[in-house]
């Protein structure tokens, strides 16, 4: 178990490891189709990939909130459940939990709503996301003939009546805003915490590799809209450069946490120490 607690002004906050993926050069370089296998090479040799998944856990306004859930116990890769693990680690039972915040429907972000028996994870959280991002999804999966999109339009319709819709610019709790980022998936969106003068932007699936902060084009394969990701990246690293947000990024080696620089046509970052 992974777990790395700090304070953004008075709200509360844990970076939890879900797990960590095994990357190899062939998965990399499958996943970044519009970069050649020699540029995708020669960008691991400079930025060795990451494979790690980074959750955020805060409390705010007397909520506990857990943005994401993972993968649980129910299927995934191998040595996954470490969000469960961080939790209990911290005393924090799964029905301790208020609000879950939903970035966005892809497997590594929800499959952790329920347990491997079935049950609800989080039994006493509100779910909240786009509605946008439920549009996108149970579409999608309801048109498609694979069992595990079948099974993920399952999980999801299965705990409808705990979902309510957020828009972006909005408060879940005080201090803790939603941020646009949509592109990676139409509804994908973020958290900015707001307190005492302090601030974390949590960018989850903005980028996912290293490479990526100079290679801002590089558009990664499960994007929605890779145009439109692209766009909400070069704008969002910019922001960060600008305003120096420490920011969370899903996918960077844990905890993910750092700060974003300009740097020539691109982007440099710089993991907290």
């Amino acid at each position: 178990m992974t777990v790395h607690q700090l304070q953004i002004g008075d709200i509360k906050c844990a970076v939890l490891q879900e797990g960590e993926v095994e990357t190899t050069l062939d998965a990399v370089a499958a996943r970044y189709p519009g970069a050649s296998r020699a540029q995708v090479e020669a960008a691991v040799a400079k930025y060795p990939p990451s494979g790690s998944l980074n959750l955020l856990y805060l409390e705010a306004g007397g909520k506990r909130i857990l943005a994401d859930v993972g993968f649980g116990d129910n299927a995934g890769p191998p040595n996954m459940g470490g969000v469960l693990r961080g939790l209990g680690s911290l005393g924090i039972a799964p029905g301790a939990i208020d609000i879950l915040y939903i970035t966005h429907f892809h497997g590594d972000h929800i499959t952790g709503l329920a347990n491997g028996d079935g049950s609800v994870a989080f039994p006493n959280a509100r779910c909240l996301t786009q509605k946008a991002e439920w549009d996108e999804w149970t579409a999608r999966w309801g048109a498609s003939d694979a069992a595990r999109d079948a099974y993920r339009l399952a999980l999801i319709s299965g705990q409808r009546e705990r979902f309510s819709f957020v828009d972006v610019g909005e408060e879940i709790a005080p201090g803790v805003t939603v941020v646009d980022l949509a592109g990676h998936t139409l509804g994908h969106t973020g958290l900015l915490l707001e307190s005492q003068g302090e601030r974390l932007l949590h960018a989850v699936d903005l980028l996912h590799q290293p490479f990526q902060f100079e290679h801002v084009g590089w558009h990664f394969g499960l994007d929605s809209d890779g145009a439109m990701a692209e766009a909400t990246r070069r704008t969002m690293l910019r922001k960060c450069a600008d305003e120096q947000l420490l920011t969370l990024f899903y996918h960077m080696p844990f905890p993910g946490l750092g700060r974003v620089q300009a740097a020539g046509a691109g982007f440099r970052y710089l993991p907290l120490e």
